[in-house]
């Protein structure tokens, strides 16, 4: 018998069949289960899945939750089955699903056994990770002019993080601030507030392209930064990593920075006299990351001019580190270089979908039209994308300057010092020159006094005078200034 060809009839019938190989806990199992009885009702009767018999899945169900383990369902339940997007249901924060990943994880914190005293490495390297993990790692924000002050906690999964998070979603405009997620975070997290998996995937593996993707619930956004290690002076590039929801905002990040705290003192400034919205708050986290490159570009832009009025006046002996300059600030300009051109694309997509949402062609999560409000929120968060973009555009195009200046500068010096090396080859040839021309008249001397210096008759060895002797040396005098005289002749001395 041939299927009805639904695309909605068919995702439910997938649902019903896959629903029987998942593990839940019972209060999961029997919401699943009169779900599953909802929709076999639904079924048209000539459809073969309208004869399953739902109430024969509980010891399915029993079964499997004995072989399973816990952690496993869940990854199955968050890979396979991420649940559809439902406007009445996934718009808000699950706190419910918090508080039932919460309960679970103390549940199982309790019934955690103390084998033996001794630690091992493994167990050392665990309690390393919770201390690193009693820092500071969540913050929690709202743009309300009443709204609370910004609260900060260590742990997400506590009783101090479901309190302060309960109190922080229940107001419009929220925002919450993640600094390096572990994998029961991100789990809590995405059950809360319905996060894809594939975004998931993302956060944790530290995806580092930078990109915009669309969900139904969504927006999700990764923009790079860097830091520059004080010991090392060199680019660290970081992801942050942007969720825009209707309600509020969700970023993760796993460097510490100080890019939260200066978007939540300006929002601070200017809650009184504007309105507010995630999407504002994206763009202000933008443009304070790009901010961060401008210091940055002007210590280029300082040494590279420093590079090229020096490279052509520096003595030899003060051109000893002029090349480790050039490569060095050749290389930290092609890192900017590179963490900024891909800014690029992201900025003008989100430019792009607040100009279609501000036109009302983007058509909203939700089935209520846009407000005249809404429309001028986001034609305002277009303009300010698009002075971020300007800023992008200069920076670049001064990147690729000094860029071609540091090449200039490094083609000038590597010509100079050419120009020096050939001048040092010059200098050796004539010294050479000078001490082989004086070897050919010396040497032919030193051969004749050698041959008179063996058991030989020498001239005048039979007269007791020096006369012989005067007269040798003055041939031997005129022969060495007759051969120097050529010599200057020859302009080889």
């Amino acid at each position: 018998m041939s299927l009805p060809n639904d695309e909605s009839f068919m995702r439910q019938a997938r649902h019903v069949s896959r629903s029987l190989s998942l593990p839940f806990t019972q209060e999961l199992r029997n919401r699943r289960r009169l779900s599953d009885q909802q929709q076999q009702q639904q079924l048209p009767q000539h459809h073969p899945y309208s004869s399953l018999d739902r109430t024969s899945t509980a010891p399915l169900d029993d079964q499997y939750v004995e072989e399973w383990p816990a952690n496993e369902a869940l990854d199955v339940e968050a890979d396979v089955l991420f649940p559809q997007y439902k406007i009445e249901s996934h718009d808000h924060a699950d706190m419910e699903a918090f508080n039932e990943m919460l309960d679970r994880k103390m549940s199982a914190d309790t019934e955690t056994l103390k084998l033996s005293k001794t630690l091992s490495k493994h167990t050392k390297s665990d309690q390393k990770s919770e201390m690193d993990l009693n820092e500071t790692r969540f913050w929690t924000y709202t743009v309300r002019k009443d709204g609370e002050p910004t609260q900060e906690f260590h742990q997400l999964l506590s009783e101090e993080g479901r309190q302060i998070l309960d109190r922080a979603l229940k107001t419009p405009g929220w925002w919450v601030d993640v600094q390096s997620p572990t994998t029961d975070d991100m789990k809590a997290l995405s059950k809360t507030f319905h996060i894809h998996p594939l975004t998931t995937e993302d956060v944790l593996a530290q995806e580092p392209r930078e990109k915009v993707e669309m969900f139904p619930n969504y927006t999700f956004i990764c923009f790079r930064s860097f830091q520059i290690d004080p010991y090392t002076e060199q680019i660290c590039p970081f992801n942050f990593y942007i969720l825009i929801f209707r309600q509020g905002l969700l970023t993760f990040h796993f460097r510490s920075s100080d890019i939260p705290h200066k978007v939540r003192q300006r929002t601070d400034q200017l809650k009184t006299y504007m309105v507010i919205t995630p999407d504002w708050l994206n763009y202000a986290i933008i443009d304070a990351i790009v901010d961060e490159f401008g210091p940055t570009i002007l210590q280029v832009e300082m040494e590279a001019v420093s590079i090229d009025e020096l490279s052509l006046v520096l003595r030899r002996s003060e051109q000893a580190d002029m090349l480790r300059r050039i490569s060095r600030c050749r290389r930290r300009s092609t890192q900017l270089s590179r963490l900024l051109t891909s800014k690029m694309d992201v900025i003008k997509s989100l430019i792009k979908r607040y100009e279609d949402r501000a036109n009302g062609e983007l058509d909203d999560i939700s089935d209520e039209p846009l407000t005249a409000k809404s429309k001028k929120a986001f034609s305002d968060v277009c303009l300010y994308l698009g002075d971020i973009q300007d800023h992008v555009v200069t920076m670049t195009q001064n990147i690729g300057h000094y860029n071609r200046i540091l090449g200039r500068a490094h083609t000038n010096y590597l010509a100079q010092v050419n120009v020096e090396l050939t001048e040092t080859y010059s200098t050796t040839n004539m010294v050479m020159n000078r001490l082989t021309f004086l070897a050919t008249v010396f040497v032919p001397l030193t051969v004749l006094c050698g041959l008179f210096g063996m058991n030989v008759e020498v001239p005048g060895q039979n007269y007791m005078d020096l006369n012989y002797f005067f007269w040798i040396m003055a041939g031997m005098s005129i022969y060495c200034t007759c051969a120097t005289a050529w010599g200057k002749w020859l302009k080889l001395l």
